[in-house]
């Protein structure tokens, strides 16, 4: 009843926050939770229940509705979807998208170049340079002692790490495709847990590095407030691919109840 209580919640507020907050109604998934309510409402008993569902039911219409209003908007706009863009040019035949760019076609041309006068001061300015010797006269040159700093020198002042990074981001894709076995994906929370909240923060911070170069992937269900972790068959390179970052705040207090949960 409470995990009932909790979906026809969230279902609520996420429509809330297309109203409220300016969310683009069509990342809400609309059919995919009317299907979800549809199955709940045979087992709805408590009056609190119901209502909660007559106000999910009205949240997905009043997300419906702002799609239409978006749609309204761009139409008077002469707004054109990336993708029909997209779809236009896969359409057309080579000699069409050759026409295409010589009637939008207009080079410019611009020759930048030094005039004599300024020619002239430059050289003016190289002849009257005093030479090298003349010109370090007044600079105090102290000795400095040189000398080779240990690694583990190094690693103390934070300059260099004990362990490659790349060497530590294939060992950490590795253990995550241990992790995850047959499964397709496991739980960003567990994968990232650590014995301590010091290690949890650091293996969050290598699964970033992860993610941002190619060696897995991150999927987020907004309903169900899930993070999974998706490790790839090998890196792919990310170049010349949109992306986007996704802060995830890691608290000590929320570190020990995730821990107590996971226990």
């Amino acid at each position: 009843m409470k995990e009932r209580q909790e979906l026809l919640q969230r279902i609520v507020e996420l429509c809330d926050s297309v109203r409220k907050s300016g969310l683009d109604p069509f990342d809400v998934e609309v059919r995919e939770f009317f299907d979800r309510l549809r199955e709940l409402l045979p087992k709805l008993k408590t009056n609190e229940e119901l209502y909660l569902d007559v106000q999910a039911v009205l949240g997905l219409a009043d997300v419906i509705f702002q799609q239409g209003e978006w749609i309204k908007h761009k139409s008077s706009l002469l707004y054109l979807d990336p993708l029909l863009i997209t779809l236009k040019l896969y359409a057309l035949q080579p000699r069409d998208l050759a026409e295409v760019l010589v009637r939008a076609w207009h080079p410019i041309i611009d020759l930048e170049s030094l005039s004599l006068p300024a020619i002239r001061e430059g050289l003016d300015y190289w002849r009257n340079l005093p030479g090298l010797d003349e010109r370090f006269k007044e600079l105090e040159v102290a000795e400095v002692m040189t000398g080779e700093i240990a690694r583990r020198e190094l690693a103390k002042m934070g300059i260099l790490s004990d362990e490659d990074l790349t060497a530590l981001l294939d060992r950490t894709w590795r253990e995550l495709k241990e992790a995850v076995g047959k499964k397709e994906f496991i739980s960003y929370w567990k994968f990232i847990q650590g014995k301590s909240f010091e290690e949890t923060v650091f293996r969050a911070w290598l699964v970033s590095f992860l993610v941002s170069y190619g060696y897995a992937t991150l999927d987020i269900d907004p309903l169900e407030e899930e993070i999974n972790l998706r490790p790839l068959p090998k890196p792919q390179v990310l170049e010349n691919v949109a992306t986007f970052s996704v802060p995830i705040a890691i608290s000590r207090e929320e570190w020990l109840k995730r821990r107590k949960k996971l226990a």
